[in-house]
């Protein structure tokens, strides 16, 4: 544990130094670059028994702090090799669904998405800032949505425990799916309702 924990940061830290160097030496073709390097610590990861996202997560939180413009490039060049990436790992998990699993656990995840959802709207009362009485009202809108490392700890405890693991992730999965379908939906409400947008500004951009 020991070894995946301090070893993924440690190498996770040598991979930020590796990505700087290249943008400020080579400098051409990021999202590219980016996506091969991905892949590269996720198997050499796995060989050197390390998690692939303690890798990727100690990685970006090194450039974040270290030099804040270099990670926003970084963050534009993932949004732009984003979506290839995502669609195979969302046609993956959805090829890992069983229907008959998803019956199961489905009325468990959307109690589960229910009891999420009025903590967030409890909590965003109770400790949002008096300053602004927009946050109270409509802070818990803008976080209802769940996706990205959450899917990597589902597949994690898929392999980890295989006994149980699957129908865990079969129930995270099921989670994400309301969250994603739901959380969109009421951030733009979030945005109209505070006046951070107009009616035509959300329309056009829908």
């Amino acid at each position: 544990v020991g070894w995946e924990l301090f070893g993924s940061v440690a190498v996770g830290c040598l991979l930020a130094m590796v990505m700087l160097l290249y943008m400020r030496g080579v400098n051409r073709e990021l999202p590219l670059f980016l996506v091969g390097l991905t892949f590269a610590a996720a198997e050499g990861g796995a060989r050197l028994h390390l998690s692939p996202l303690l890798v990727s997560l100690a990685a970006g939180a090194l450039i974040a702090n270290l030099d804040e413009r270099e990670g926003r490039r970084i963050h534009l060049a993932i949004q732009q090799a984003g979506l290839p990436v995502f669609a195979l790992f969302f046609a993956a998990a959805g090829a890992g669904l069983k229907l008959d699993a998803l019956v199961t656990v489905g009325p468990a995840a959307m109690l589960l998405v229910a009891l999420r959802a009025l903590a967030i709207w409890a909590a965003c009362r109770r400790f949002a800032p008096t300053e602004d009485p927009r946050l109270k009202r409509y802070l818990w809108m803008g976080l209802i949505s769940q996706a990205g490392v959450t899917f990597g700890l589902a597949a994690l405890v898929s392999r980890t425990f295989p006994s149980f693991g699957p129908q865990v992730e079969v129930l995270i999965i099921a989670m994400i799916t309301a969250h994603e379908l739901v959380g969109p939906v009421l951030t733009r409400r979030a945005l109209l309702g505070s006046g951070e947008i107009r009616a035509e500004e959300a329309g056009g951009g829908a």
